[in-house]
């Protein structure tokens, strides 16, 4: 279902691409999904698009999913799970996004979206701790523009918070 996560509907080539998954194993999971309720089909000439279907459990299954996407992405590198678990640390809604998602020692530097008040002086710590450089984005969910919004659904770790972020990356 990653695919689907707040994108328009696509198409089963995108997906499996996206996937690296063949044809006939992603239709599969599609048609489970679809059974499920989770997803649905719309005709577009002769194409065939998936899109996820807004039902009252939306916002559940993709907090699992987005709680399993950190998870996995912690066990592969470390310095993601140390920066995570100091993270936790603060009470406000957090999203890692931009380069850093794929590859913290490759990225120039940590994009941060805290939401709410916070003492950015922790963040200075773990700056120093880990000789990164971290771009904090501070600020309440309906200031955010739609560009930096589009960005954010590109790439992004929801570190906490995930039904109110989810909710916003929704809407």
């Amino acid at each position: 279902m990653e695919p689907l996560l707040y994108s328009e509907p696509k198409h089963l080539a995108e997906i499996s691409k996206e996937l690296k998954k063949p044809h006939t194993t992603v239709r599969k999971q599609l048609e489970i999904f679809e059974k499920v309720g989770l997803i649905e089909k719309e005709k577009k000439g002769r194409q065939t698009l998936y899109k996820l279907k807004k039902i009252p459990l939306l916002i559940d299954y993709l907090t699992i999913i987005e709680k399993e996407k950190l998870i996995r992405k912690c066990k592969k590198e470390l310095v993601l799970k140390e920066i995570v678990e100091y993270l936790h640390s603060f009470d406000n809604p957090i999203i890692l996004f931009g380069s850093a998602v794929d590859s913290v020692k490759k990225a120039r530097d940590v994009d941060i979206l805290v939401v709410g008040r916070f003492n950015l002086e922790k963040v200075k710590l773990i700056e120093r701790k880990l000789n990164l450089k971290f771009h904090v984005i501070n600020v309440k969910l309906k200031e955010i523009n739609e560009t930096l919004k589009k960005e954010i659904m590109k790439k992004h770790l929801i570190v906490q918070g995930s039904e109110e972020l989810i909710k916003w990356l929704i809407s």
